[in-house]
């Protein structure tokens, strides 16, 4: 059955849909004077039982009649009389059959496509992917890539946008992966491998595997990537080399433009080193800040105070509730500024001893941490190993509540960052709702319907995986 079948067949049948008025068999319908003398004669009857109950009086009665006949007579005289016709019209219904068709067809042929081949559904889906990559969801931007080194395996900008837009959402683990055969592919490019040591650093809690530090020494050796020269400065404090950090970022202080982009990053740390050193920032970055020299100094900076309500105030609030790892950042936050690191440490230590099994939120706490400019000293291996996977099974009820509530609390961190996840909300509003925890389900549950607004469809496909719960 071809489409222009379908169209005219759909065009006949509401052509006769709106000309079946037209094909009724013959009819007598009642004037509009008999309708009206016939309300007339039941007000007559009903004035006659009124008076038989004793309602009205005889000569009420007579005087509602005479009033009901003079209407009854002024309708007749000025209604039509008689009984009105209708009947069939076989060329009204044709021509209106023939109209509404043509009109349907012409309008069709027109404004439509009829000559448009069927689009297949992987060719449907990729344009819907791409139209949300163009509306900037790196998701989508991702998937598109993924599918394109799937049908393109050898496509060296493919893997690296892959690499790089993977490094855009924190996913560093799959950026390495991704890096891996885009080195391959670009035949060892010096920005490639730094790109690559770099994903491996990041995936790896911001430290520098030897693996990367290897790599960041021969790019620093063959060219002057200022990524590869903050890398070896960084791997260098990390294994307890401060002096030879802190003189290897001056130098790429003094080789950048002021305004380089990872200036801001390179000052903090050199401020940092200073401070741990006890040395004096200027002889390492002349051109330092009051608040820098009052930060090296190991003194709050000009104009802040210290925050020791700030911290009290936070430490009260960890105390009572410590499941809040936004909490502990802020109070590393507050003690960094006092120029206290090492309390700042100890915080964001304490606060990833409560999510040890939430990978998600580890790394919150490890993006604080350089933030924070804490990342320079040498700290032992964070997350879950094997060993501490083994002994999960040996946990106690209690215990293992804990790591449930912090899986949950991971899985929300991340869609903080990664909103457009339609599976990782449906999982989360399940997570709550089978922990009894309804308020933040139903929060959850707000949250994703605001996220997907523009897309009823995911947003019918989560609310049919929910349909069990009541929310």
């Amino acid at each position: 059955m071809t489409l222009w079948s379908v169209i005219t067949g759909i065009s006949l049948v509401t052509g006769v849909w709106m000309a079946w008025p037209f094909l009724r068999a013959r009819s007598m319908e009642m004037s509009g004077a008999e309708g009206a003398i016939s309300i007339y004669r039941d007000q007559m009857d009903e004035i006659e039982r009124d008076r038989r109950q004793g309602l009205i009086n005889e000569t009420e009665a007579d005087a509602a009649r005479q009033e009901v006949e003079r209407r009854a007579l002024f309708a007749a005289r000025n209604l039509d009389s008689g009984l009105a016709s209708s009947s069939r019209s076989w060329r009204g219904a044709l021509s209106v059959v023939i109209v509404a068709s043509a009109c349907a067809v012409g309008l069709y042929a027109y404004l439509g496509k009829p000559n448009l081949p069927d689009a297949p559904l992987a060719e449907r889906r990729t344009e819907a992917l791409i139209k949300s990559a163009n509306a900037g969801d790196i998701n989508a931007r991702i998937q598109i890539l993924v599918n394109r080194t799937k049908a393109n395996p050898d496509g060296f900008d493919d893997w690296l946008n892959l690499a790089q837009s993977y490094a855009a959402v924190g996913n560093h683990a799959a950026s390495v992966e991704a890096f891996q055969v885009a080195v391959v592919l670009s035949d060892d490019r010096s920005d490639v491998l730094s790109g690559y040591a770099e994903a491996m650093t990041l995936a790896n809690g911001n430290k520098v595997p030897g693996a990367a530090r290897v790599i960041f020494e021969q790019v620093a050796q063959q060219t002057n990537d200022p990524r590869a020269a903050y890398y070896v400065a960084l791997a260098k404090a990390q294994s307890q080399d401060f002096l030879g950090a802190i003189e290897g970022w001056a130098a790429l202080a003094a080789a950048s433009p002021p305004d380089a982009p990872w200036m801001g990053l390179v000052r903090r740390d050199i401020v940092n080193m200073a401070r741990s050193l006890e040395v004096d920032v200027r002889a390492y970055l002349p051109a330092a800040t009051a608040e820098e020299i009052a930060v090296a100094d190991g003194q709050p900076a000009e104009g802040r105070a210290t925050n020791k309500d700030t911290i009290a105030s936070l430490e009260r609030a960890l105390m009572s509730e410590p499941k809040d790892y936004e909490g502990w950042i802020a109070l590393a936050a507050a003690r960094a500024e006092d120029g206290d690191a090492e309390a700042a440490l100890r915080a964001l230590t304490v606060g990833r001893e409560h999510y040890a099994l939430a990978p998600f939120v580890l790394q919150k706490f490890d993006d604080a941490e350089r933030a924070l400019g804490l990342d320079i000293v040498t700290h032992e291996p964070r997350g879950p190993d094997a060993e501490d996977m083994a002994t999960a099974a040996e946990l106690t009820q209690e215990e293992r509540d804990a790591m449930i509530d912090g899986m949950v609390a991971g899985l929300a961190a991340r869609l903080e960052d990664e909103p457009r996840d339609p599976d990782g909300w449906v999982m989360l509003i399940r997570s709550y709702a089978t922990l009894g925890q309804e308020d933040q389900a139903a929060a959850a549950l707000g949250q994703a319907r605001e996220t997907f607004k523009d897309n009823q469809n995911i947003l019918a496909e989560m609310m049919s995986s929910l349909s069990d719960l009541a929310l």
